[in-house]
């Protein structure tokens, strides 16, 4: 990873850098270790994490402009028996990836709402309520595809 970091502007490694400390800071909250993987060519960085109080891993990636801001991303979360849910998300510009992770965060940590949606989901495999509610995600494109969900191995709806 550092080889490659080095091959990038300056300009360009500092805002992968900041969007890498969102990810760890205001998307996952600091929850154990996480470890980055750019890929330049195709403008992505991958990440993975584990929290060990919880067995929670997690898994995902956001693309990024020549610029560095992050045009959209997508985490899957999961324990050793497999992936438990995948959110998808495209940006309403380069400046709201921050405001969107910090709001992720909340509503998957705090929001009764989504957890009863979640809870309806997993039980059914019907995705769409889902998709359809973490649509109105702060920072997320307007239109029909900007956000994705599944549950288990299901496929993706989208909103």
């Amino acid at each position: 990873m550092v080889k490659i970091l080095f091959q990038m502007s300056k300009k360009l490694n500092k805002k992968i850098k900041k969007s890498n400390k969102i990810v760890e800071k205001d998307l996952l909250g600091n929850q154990g270790e996480v470890y980055f993987s750019p890929d330049l060519d195709e403008k992505t960085v991958y990440f993975e994490g584990f929290d060990s109080l919880t067995g929670t891993i997690v898994t995902g990636s956001y693309d990024f402009n020549k610029k560095g801001g992050v045009t959209s991303y997508g985490l899957s979360l999961g324990d050793s028996d497999g992936i438990a849910l995948t959110h998808l998300f495209t940006m309403e510009n380069n400046k709201s990836f921050k405001k969107s992770a910090k709001h992720f965060r909340e509503i998957l940590n705090e929001d009764t709402t989504y957890a009863g949606i979640l809870s309806n989901a997993m039980s059914t495999g019907d995705c769409q309520a889902l998709a359809n509610y973490m649509d109105g995600l702060s920072g997320v494109a307007d239109g029909i595809m900007s956000t994705g969900a599944s549950v288990g191995t299901g496929d993706l709806c989208y909103a």
